[in-house]
């Protein structure tokens, strides 16, 4: 009995250890991959409108009458193109009398100069006193400064003339003419001058939006650790489904706004077929 009791538990246990080791789990297999090591760029978000890079009030420097206007309505302008031009007849006889003065001065300046060597060669011979000296002296020294007031007087005359003409300070898309010609127009600063029309520059445009304080110092921290120096800009227009505008913030101003916490910032956008246009969103 004691015999086969044994032979029984041994045959239990070796049956217990091959189904321990059918059991066992295979080895997992394990993939090792590298870390991926890029650069990125962050963006952040804003909204914004375009500004003109430059605009101008165009007014005449002169008052008279418009004679002439010599370009479309909305048309691209050329810096220096003829724009407006005021009847110069006026200033045409203002600066005809202003060089007959001119010319009257200098020849009183002449004179006073052929008296006074003259007075020169007789003072040796006693034949003049030195106050006769001294008065024509101070003739040719009259007649200079006179001569040198017509001669100012002449060339500010010119200016009227040249006034007359009313060119393009810059280049840019024109917008339409405020007065026609026939009227009357005046010279003058705001208010008091006539307004004749307003030119836009368009290439480069600005892009302005308004940052918040929290990524401002964002970019100023970049910046601190050695980041670029200008930003990248990507816009996309409300009609478009990709960023196809590129350019660089040039500009943000020198103090946050205290009621809305914010700061204005410019960038300059390339727009050489004027596609962009101020006011757009």
């Amino acid at each position: 009995r004691s015999i086969l009791a044994l032979l029984v538990a041994g045959g239990y246990a070796l049956s217990t250890r091959d189904n321990a080791a059918v059991a066992a789990p295979p080895v997992p297999i394990v993939t090792v991959a590298a870390p991926l090591v890029r650069d990125i760029t962050e963006w952040d978000d804003y909204v914004g409108r375009f500004e003109a890079s430059r605009a101008v009030e165009v007014r005449p420097r002169v008052s008279g009458q418009l004679v002439g206007v010599h370009f479309t309505d909305g048309q691209i302008v050329r810096k220096g193109q003829l724009l407006f031009t005021l009847d110069a007849r006026p200033f045409n006889a203002a600066l005809a009398e202003a060089r007959a003065d001119a010319a009257s001065a200098r020849s009183d300046l002449e004179l006073a100069r052929v008296n006074l060597a003259r007075a020169n060669r007789l003072i040796a011979d006693e034949a003049v006193s030195q106050s006769d000296l001294d008065q024509l002296n101070a003739k040719v020294r009259a007649a200079s400064a006179a001569l040198a007031a017509a001669d100012a007087r002449v060339r500010s005359r010119s200016l009227d003339v040249e006034f007359t003409q009313v060119r393009a300070p810059i280049g840019g898309r024109i917008s339409d003419r405020r007065v026609d010609a026939g009227n009357l127009v005046a010279a003058g600063e705001g208010p008091s001058g006539s307004l004749l029309t307003t030119i836009n520059a368009l290439d480069p445009i600005y892009f302005n939006f308004d940052s918040s304080e929290a990524l401002f110092l964002k970019a100023q921290r970049e910046r601190q650790a050695g980041g670029a120096a200008a930003q990248q800009v990507e816009i996309r227009l409300q009609d478009e489904s990709d960023y196809r505008w590129t350019g660089r913030v040039d500009f943000a101003d020198n103090a946050i706004n205290a009621n809305s916490g914010t700061l204005r910032v410019r960038a300059v956008i390339y727009n050489p077929d004027y596609f962009l246009t101020p006011g757009m969103f």
